[in-house]
């Protein structure tokens, strides 16, 4: 018995099945080739116009401005961390690295800064985010950042080590608004 495309019912239920099978197989392939496209690092992270936003507070204050960004270290914060992409590392108050129980690695790095040049402990963080954004762990160095100032201060600077690691950021002053490309 033949339909009317001449193929047998048997004969279709196979052709179907397996072109099901192809068209899934296809499917499946196409998600596995995009999921390895994710790990090359010359291959853009998100789709664009996917963005994660982090709430930005703008200071000015003797003809110098100031954003800053709120951080979490291991569970405990947030802390006010300034942005600077002139900073090649992060850095992290003393007292808040104490506070949030941030273990030295032993290790000095040589920082240098408008009041001189100075070696200063590391510290690895396991666990922090800017806003709700996850950073990966790495390392900060330790510094005396001084007492806070009028109910406020510098807590830690958000450095290029870790900005970078975005690929791209859109600091938008007038919003107050840091976002960074959704992971």
């Amino acid at each position: 018995m033949t339909s009317r495309d001449g193929i047998v019912p048997a004969a279709r239920y196979r052709w179907v099945s397996r072109f099901g099978a192809v068209v899934l197989s296809g499917v499946l392939l196409t998600g596995c080739v995009l999921y390895d496209d994710r790990d090359d690092p010359d291959s853009p992270q998100t789709s664009p116009g996917t963005e994660r936003e982090v709430p930005l507070r703008v200071v000015e204050q003797g003809g110098q401005t100031l954003a800053f960004v709120p951080v979490n270290m291991e569970g405990e914060g947030p802390f006010m961390f300034a942005l600077d992409t002139g900073a090649s590392v992060s850095v992290v108050d003393e007292d808040v690295a104490d506070r949030v129980g941030l273990e030295r690695t032993g290790e000095r790095r040589s920082v240098s800064g408008i009041l001189g040049t100075g070696q200063v402990p590391v510290a690895r963080v396991e666990r922090w985010a800017v806003g709700d954004v996850r950073i990966d762990p790495g390392e900060v160095t330790v510094i005396d950042l001084g007492p806070p100032r009028g109910g406020g201060g510098i807590q830690g600077l958000l450095g290029s080590d870790v900005l970078s690691d975005f690929g791209s950021i859109t600091v938008d002053y007038d919003d107050g608004v840091l976002s960074v490309p959704a992971a």
